[in-house]
């Protein structure tokens, strides 16, 4: 069940980036535009909490392949929390981020973009992972390479998304504060 399940969210967060092409253009920094930008900066917020969790899960399964003695139940513990927080978590947050993404400013658009896409190879990797300890059945988990491998991709995707959703949060967040208090406020990120 968790590997059609995975499977599927990598799958809904590719369909979910489709989406994009039918939205509206964006808009003046209206009270709903406002408003599109503050449920956006919750849905990042969102996602980077999320990415720590997946992120703290799949560095606990990177140790524990480095241990013969843990059990597989832990790691399918571990798994099944990655699987539910990309799933209830991601998907959702995602799904509603590019629902808006073409009123939301240039700067956040391309965020979106490339938080979509860690997502999805994070999804890709946690699926490969599980498909990867079901068919080593009797190998020891500390020494199926291909699972160690892709719980490694997994820690390395959520610590691309933290880094994505942090930095566009940080700087959503500011430039709504601005837009709520009136401020002329660029509609792309200046550049460095």
């Amino acid at each position: 069940m968790f590997k059609t399940f995975v499977i599927v969210s990598s799958v809904a967060l590719v369909g979910v980036a489709t989406v994009v092409a039918e939205a509206r253009p964006p808009m003046d920094h209206t009270k709903e535009q406002i408003a599109v930008e503050k449920e956006a900066v919750e849905m990042v917020a969102q996602v980077e909490e999320v990415a720590r969790d997946v992120g703290y899960h799949a560095g606990r399964l990177a140790d524990l392949t480095r241990n013969f003695g843990v059990s597989r139940w832990t790691h399918d513990h571990h798994l099944d929390d990655i699987k539910a927080l990309v799933n209830d978590g991601l998907r959702p947050a995602l799904k509603r981020l590019t629902d808006v993404q073409a009123q939301l400013p240039e700067w956040k658009q391309e965020s979106v973009d490339r938080m979509v896409a860690d997502a999805m190879r994070l999804s890709e990797d946690a699926s490969s992972a599980y498909i990867a300890k079901a068919s080593g059945t009797g190998l020891p988990l500390a020494m199926n390479d291909e699972y160690k491998r892709f719980i490694s991709d997994v820690v390395a995707h959520a610590a691309a998304l933290v880094k994505t959703s942090d930095a566009a949060h940080s700087y959503a967040e500011a430039h709504l504060k601005a837009s709520e208090a009136g401020l002329s406020v660029p509609k792309t990120r200046p550049t460095s």
